[in-house]
């Protein structure tokens, strides 16, 4: 059965990300629900949320959907489907031309057949961060506009441009004119250790310094949208936010 997700259903929601290996916290998935409370959907089967997706709107222009998941155990059932059809009737709903996400491999074919076409790869990259002095988050949101392709503010007074994750803390989102002006926010972002780092592929120079300060690929997706392209500026982009945001 079809559900709104609420917080009662944040233990189910962790173990669809922990079963998957991915790395977002119980925090990741509160600050979802406390973003678009109207917009996160499961499916209910024995009891518990077996499956889930979630929509986060960027005003009327822009819907990003993410945290595309099922329990190994119960995939095949059409739950990943049915979930991204109801996250589609949230967004033609509300009058929101353009829907995004980023696809592994295993959703590709899911987001073809309803109408999601490629733009361009995304990487995660996988490095350390040496400990330094943390500055405070302090974003350009107009920058933001321009190279995101909406107004994401209410994300990122929620996000900050790092935070910890389940198996590494996460650097993101960062926004910058130039790489050495993001390479100075990277070093000081707030997090040490092992970082996740995820890239645009459309940005080289984000690729060129993530490769000098470290920073190797484990991970590719797919960027893909439903509708319009948006008007965006990607050689701003150095960090994303997640694949759950853009």
């Amino acid at each position: 059965m079809l559900q709104v997700l609420a917080e009662k259903h944040l233990p189910d929601l962790l173990g669809l990300s922990s079963a998957a290996g991915w790395n977002q916290t119980e925090a990741d998935w509160r600050r979802l629900l406390e973003l678009e409370p109207e917009g996160c959907f499961g499916m209910e089967a024995d009891g518990r949320i077996v499956a889930s997706a979630t929509v986060i709107t960027y005003g009327s222009d822009l819907a990003w959907v993410g945290m595309v998941l099922t329990l190994p155990e119960c995939r095949g059932r059409g739950y990943a489907t049915q979930l991204m059809k109801r996250c589609l009737d949230y967004c033609d709903q509300r009058g929101i031309g353009t829907a995004r996400l980023d696809a592994t491999e295993m959703g590709l074919p899911v987001y073809a057949r309803l109408g999601f076409v490629e733009e361009y790869e995304v990487q995660r990259r996988a490095g350390e961060l040496q400990p330094a002095e943390p500055w405070d988050a302090v974003f350009d949101f107009e920058l933001d506009r321009l190279a995101f392709g909406a107004d994401r503010r209410r994300l990122l007074e929620r996000t900050g441009c790092s935070h910890p994750g389940r198996v590494a803390a996460y650097i993101g989102p960062i926004t910058a004119r130039t790489s050495d002006e993001a390479e100075d926010r990277i070093l000081h972002c707030g997090v040490s250790g092992s970082c996740f780092w995820d890239v645009p592929a459309a940005n080289p120079a984000a690729l060129a310094l993530a490769e000098r300060l470290g920073f190797q690929p484990v991970r590719r997706l797919v960027r893909m949208r439903r509708g319009p392209a948006i008007r965006e500026q990607p050689r701003f982009v150095f960090a994303l936010a997640g694949f759950e945001y853009g």
